[in-house]
């Protein structure tokens, strides 16, 4: 007899009942839970045990869960609830979405023809749209990401899942590069990860556009670009080096010039080279195979049917701006450049995400005075230390003709900040900001 697995209890979620395990990855598993009060069903995900000692997942999964409360699209897994702060292990609970995913579909089918390429290709340049215009970039868009619904009727459409490796759009450096154990590519499928995400180099819109690219040659060739690589190391590496191979290198004929060559363009290794925009990239596939699959209406339509509050996420508090100055930083350097200051320092990065690096700072307090000779012929007391909170806000910015940094420096207060304490970390805060001037060659 085959034993069943026990479901755990997961503190904190009250209002369901686990039903089944899903599945389950690298970070976390994946739970079909039911209502207690409705019977309705939806999923939750949770963080595996040895991992919640573990920064970077934590973080990881609390930007899951904000950027999924904060943005709500159609096209994409509805969010419904979260654990509160302080609960072990974290969890979020999603709609249950009935359907097959995008790679159990090409699985059963080999590949698909151009006109239903196209029928996915449209919700989910829908999807992307709207969530590019609002500064959000999902980095992991594979097949077992996407939720086919209705497959095979004419109200067939799809769900985006998996938020796990979404950020906002802006100045970004991985906060791998900002600690010792470096790590450019921070996360990402290697058959899907775009060649300057491989390189360490900023992610625009483009990049999921690369993911796109990625999937339209799966769903109508059978067969990813770089296939005859394993090695994640040699995908990675075939991905900056090499050319994707025609789609008559897999026997595969009698698909238009212009829908193969457009595919081949959101595989540009340079995103210049890459449609402008998901939009851009529907209207060419709906030329290229000469129907129409959506038009300004849908469009105006996904607009409007999105609600979305990202822009709120990293508001400055004019109060709590300590310096703002502009830095003659590249993206190649200024990973480097950063974790050198922050190193220097004894600080360490508590969080990195688009647009801001939020550090703890070590400020040395005052050790008692040896009051007696006989305090001489005790230990040396080690210096008691002041973790002070700050973040680093970035935004690009030309001036005249240079490509600047403009670097804003914040000491957020917190219900723990008395007036006394504010004052006594003032002159450390502006010593650290002369310093990172100082550090970024910057003048007063």
């Amino acid at each position: 007899m085959t034993a069943v697995a026990t479901l755990p209890k997961i503190n904190g979620l009250n209002d369901y009942d686990l039903v089944k395990l899903l599945g389950e990855g690298g970070m976390g598993k994946v739970y079909a839970a039911r209502h207690k009060r409705s019977g309705e069903l939806a999923v939750v995900k949770t963080i595996h045990g040895h991992l919640l000692h573990e920064a970077k997942t934590r973080q990881r999964f609390q930007q899951e869960t904000d950027l999924m409360r904060r943005f709500s699209h159609p096209n994409a897994v509805k969010f419904l609830q979260a654990s509160v702060p302080g609960v072990d292990p974290p969890f979020i609970v999603m709609e249950y979405v009935d359907g097959i995913t995008l790679d159990a579909l090409v699985q059963r089918t080999d590949r698909l023809t151009p006109l239903r390429t196209g029928k996915i290709l449209a919700p989910l340049c829908l999807f992307l749209q709207v969530a590019h215009d609002n500064g959000l970039l999902h980095r992991d868009l594979t097949p077992a990401n996407i939720m086919i619904v209705n497959e095979g009727t004419p109200r067939e459409t799809l769900k985006v899942m998996d938020f796990g490796l979404a950020r906002q759009i802006g100045f970004y450096i991985p906060s791998g590069q900002l600690n010792s154990a470096s790590s450019s590519i921070d996360g990402g499928t290697p058959d899907y990860i775009c060649p300057e995400q491989i390189q360490g180099r900023q992610v625009d819109h483009r990049g999921d556009l690369y993911s796109v690219g990625v999937l339209l040659y799966g769903l109508l060739t059978g067969h990813v670009p770089f296939e005859k690589y394993t090695d994640p190391a040699q995908i990675l590496n075939a991905t900056l080096e090499e050319t994707p191979p025609r789609f008559g290198h897999w026997k595969i004929y009698g698909i238009p010039a212009a829908i193969e060559n457009l595919v081949l363009s959101c595989l540009a290794k340079t995103p210049r080279d890459r449609p402008e925009s998901a939009r851009a990239l529907i209207e060419a596939y709906q030329k290229a195979i000469g129907c129409r699959l959506i038009d300004e209406k849908t469009f105006e339509f996904s607009q409007k049917s999105a609600v979305c509050t990202l822009q709120e996420r990293h508001r400055i508090d004019p109060r709590d701006v300590i310096d703002r100055f502009d830095a003659s930083l590249l993206e190649g350097t200024a990973p480097m450049k950063l974790r050198g200051f922050v190193d220097g320092v004894g600080g360490e990065v508590v969080e990195s995400d688009a647009g801001v690096i939020k550090v703890r700072l070590p400020r040395v307090l005052g050790v008692e005075p040896k009051s007696t000779g006989w305090g001489w012929f005790k230990k040396e007391e080690e210096p008691q230390l002041d973790w002070v909170a700050m973040e680093l806000h970035m935004a690009k910015k030309r001036v005249e003709s240079r490509e600047m940094i403009q670097i804003t420096v914040t000491k957020p207060r917190t219900a723990a900040d008395t007036v006394q304490l504010q004052r006594d970390r003032k002159p450390f805060c502006d010593t650290v900001c002369r310093e990172l001037r100082a550090y970024l060659m910057v003048g007063r």
